[in-house]
């Protein structure tokens, strides 16, 4: 088992081999993390390197080993909503929200065969902004108030994109004949 305290104390040293062990532990995470917020595995693996070495800059920040892992995903969650700021101005962010783009091909399937590849490419098919505030709110579990903080909006904004980004998505499920069993648990 590994010592986190050990190779948190070693990574702040800037031992090199544990900055490898902690890079090597935590990149398949950080990773899918980061194609979260992305539409290619490039974008992604861009973000990813760029948070780990926002991660080992800023490691003597943190107090406390405890709240490594924690730390680190909020550290590539900004880091991805850093570059969309930086490629994309805010009017592109959060420009065409109001299109469905209709899936050709409708099949009948159940939720328990669909994959997370599957998955994945349905949120990642949503408009950035959509995309960006679901990832925050769905799945990392931030409040409408700090992606408002976050991405310069108003809360408002933030409940509608994600109010939208659900609508969105459950279309998508409909074109799949996959809603029925949606509905049924969520």
């Amino acid at each position: 088992m590994i010592n986190y305290y050990d190779l948190f104390e070693a990574c702040k040293k800037g031992d090199a081999r544990a900055q490898r062990m902690l890079y090597d532990i935590f990149k398949g995470k950080l990773m899918g993390l980061c194609r979260r917020y992305t539409r290619d595995r490039d974008e992604a693996l861009d973000i990813l390197q760029e948070a780990f070495i926002k991660i080992f800059n800023n490691l003597h920040q943190l107090e406390s080993s405890d709240k490594l892992e924690s730390w680190m995903k909020t550290i590539a969650v900004r880091v991805a909503i850093n570059y969309y700021h930086k490629t994309r101005s805010k009017d592109q962010l959060f420009k065409g929200v109001n299109t469905i783009k209709g899936e050709a091909e409708t099949y009948t399937t159940s939720l328990e065969e669909v994959k997370d590849d599957y998955l994945l490419s349905l949120v990642n098919g949503l408009p950035d902004g959509c995309r960006i505030i679901f990832n925050m709110i769905a799945i990392e579990g931030y409040s409408h108030g700090e992606v408002a903080c976050i991405l310069s909006i108003s809360e408002g904004t933030s409940r509608s994109q994600y109010h939208y980004s659900k609508y969105l998505l459950k279309q998508k499920l409909k074109c799949q004949s996959l809603t029925h069993y949606y509905e049924k648990f969520a």
